[in-house]
């Protein structure tokens, strides 16, 4: 069984970027490799336009995408996260807003 999770970014206009990971979305797997890979917003922009994701894991590996990936989603503010995350079943958002990671449980 996996443990889905939503990747979020607040853009500089305050709208937000998101995209879906499928497997091992738990915070002990994935916190720590957003803030020892991501920390800098144009590289986790770089990983939620890819696509969503299939599985992430620690840099220097690459993540893994879906090949028939669905495009990544906009929204206009941070409050619509919790809405998309159970409607993509999933339990957790990771959000990188102020410059920093924050983990919140759906």
């Amino acid at each position: 069984m996996s443990t889905r999770a939503l990747i979020a970014l607040q853009l500089p206009d305050n709208t937000v970027v998101a995209t879906y990971l499928h497997f091992d979305g738990y915070p002990d797997h994935v916190m720590p490799i957003l803030e020892g890979g991501y920390l800098d917003p144009d590289e986790a922009l770089e990983l939620i336009e890819g696509g969503e994701l299939r599985s992430i894991s620690p840099r220097p590996a690459e993540p893994e995408y879906f090949e028939d990936s669905l495009p990544t989603g906009k929204l206009q503010s941070a409050e619509g996260l919790p809405r998309l995350a159970r409607h993509l079943n999933a339990e957790h958002i990771y959000y990188y807003g102020d410059d920093r990671w924050t983990q919140q449980k759906v």
